[in-house]
């Protein structure tokens, strides 16, 4: 019996990742570095003290109010529960104060159900519903308890662990937001920082009014926290984001992959990353919507658009005293990474697109005129004639003089495949026109052309790229 008692202060990890984050708050309470740390009189002080900063509560009349911080984001986590019954405003402070710690204890013995915790399998203190337990895997497992069933039966330590999520949580706009991964170290560093701020508005009282968030602020907090983290992301980084209100049942999952995670990291230690990194998020920026907001967005959502971004804006940099834009060269490394590392482009694709740019900007870089260039990218943006300019200027390539050591044929087949073939073409293409670029900013290459002809031909691309960036954003 003792070993039974002594697992109801034992924290352990589960496939949880609700109750995971929440153990890993736990630790980062009770100031220890992993939650199978904390056990016995440790575990006993930091429930206790979750329980007083609810208790703190039992003197405040409205969320609202000085000290109700708790309170109010109790409705969003635990509705229909002790610290805010309906009956609440006719209660005296002593009366929430008991009932607080009431739900807050361990059960007696003699009301546990001959049942194994359902997180972790071991001894069951109780039946949990609603009250305490955040929505499940997905709104389509909502905890609610249906009518004649007794609930979820879960033992002391995943439910207080469970009591502990909103503390490695960000907690603002009705819902909670806390990033996971089953990299432990990971989730204990990026949990940790949670518990702190959460800790630091919970003594502030009530969320002070704020200036309006930035957009995809959750997101954004992801990237910070990858980006700041010190050492290899060994798994996926998830964000989720949660309401367990009466209003409002709410729940979703985003992830990271693994890949995509490390390379953020990567743009914060990688010297060259880092030196590419502001024109990367310069590249992602919307007049509404601030670069980084848009890259976190994007690589949760849609990573191939960052290249067709980076892109399209390069393009809308040409101008008449610089056609080919300064940053190119630059961003190279970052781009070339991006392609490999986070869109699994083969090396050796990679490679052969490099050398069909440096074919076709030894083409273009023959004739001083800008307007070939032009051509080039209008066949290259979406509702051009790709095919139908490799055609005319491959017999041109065959026939004209060409740079020694390259091939006579300007697009063997296995190119053509991946610019034309397969549902990443568009992406393949879109890394061709970065090559050119980065191929004729090598090569020095300067058009010749009056100003107006220089400003016409920017002109034009401009209004190709917004057409492409306007239909990426649809997709």
């Amino acid at each position: 019996m003792a070993d039974v008692l002594d697992a109801q202060s034992s924290v352990v990890l589960t496939a949880s990742p609700l109750q995971r984050v929440g153990a890993f708050a736990l630790a980062a309470l009770a100031e220890v570095g992993h939650p199978e740390a904390v056990t016995g009189v440790t575990f006993a002080k930091v429930t206790d003290e979750m329980t007083r900063d609810l208790v703190a509560t039992a003197g405040v009349a409205k969320a609202s109010d000085p000290g109700g911080f708790w309170l109010g984001a109790s409705y969003m986590l635990w509705p229909n529960s002790k610290i805010n019954p309906t009956a609440r405003a006719r209660q005296a402070p002593e009366e929430r104060e008991r009932l607080v710690r009431g739900w807050r204890s361990l059960p007696d013995e003699d009301r546990w159900p001959d049942a194994p915790c359902a997180y972790c399998g071991r001894a069951a203190c109780g039946w949990f519903g609603k009250v305490d337990i955040p929505l499940g895997a997905s709104v389509e497992h909502r905890n609610t308890t249906a009518p004649g069933h007794q609930g979820t039966p879960l033992c002391y330590p995943c439910v207080v662990s469970l009591w502990a999520f909103p503390y490695g949580a960000s907690l603002s706009g009705g819902r909670a937001a806390a990033i996971h991964s089953w990299d432990d170290d990971f989730l204990a560093a990026v949990t940790s920082a949670a518990v702190d701020r959460s800790r630091r508005a919970a003594v502030a009282g009530v969320p002070a009014k704020k200036a309006k968030p930035i957009p995809y602020a959750r997101e954004a907090a992801v990237l910070s926290a990858v980006r700041a983290y010190g050492y290899r992301i060994a798994s996926g980084v998830e964000l989720l984001v949660l309401s367990n209100g009466n209003k409002e049942q709410f729940l979703v999952a985003q992830e990271l992959d693994q890949p995509v995670a490390e390379w953020l990291r990567s743009t914060q230690r990688r010297p060259e990353h880092r030196t590419g990194y502001p024109l990367l998020v310069a590249s992602q920026a919307a007049k509404q919507v601030p670069g980084e907001s848009f890259l976190a967005k994007r690589v949760f959502a849609r990573p191939a658009q960052v290249l067709d971004f980076v892109v399209g804006h390069l393009l809308t940099q040409i101008s008449a005293t610089a056609p080919v834009p300064a940053q190119t060269p630059v961003l190279a490394p970052l781009v070339y990474s991006y392609c490999r590392e986070v869109l699994t482009m083969d090396d050796k694709d990679v490679e052969r697109i490099e050398e069909l740019a440096r074919r076709l900007a030894a083409l273009l870089g023959q004739d001083s005129r800008p307007g070939p260039f032009r051509d080039f990218i209008r066949a290259n943006s979406k509702g051009g004639n790709l095919p139908g300019w490799f055609r005319s200027r491959g017999v041109e390539w065959l026939l004209l003089p060409r740079p020694e050591g390259t091939a006579a044929v300007l697009l063997p087949v296995r190119d053509y495949r991946l610019l034309f073939e397969g549902e990443r073409a568009w992406s393949w293409r879109r890394l061709l026109v970065f090559a050119v670029l980065e191929a004729l900013a090598n090569d020095g290459w300067q058009p010749k052309g009056s100003q107006s002809e220089l400003q016409e031909i920017k002109d034009e691309l401009t209004d190709a790229v917004s057409a492409d960036n306007e239909e990426e954003v649809e997709r």
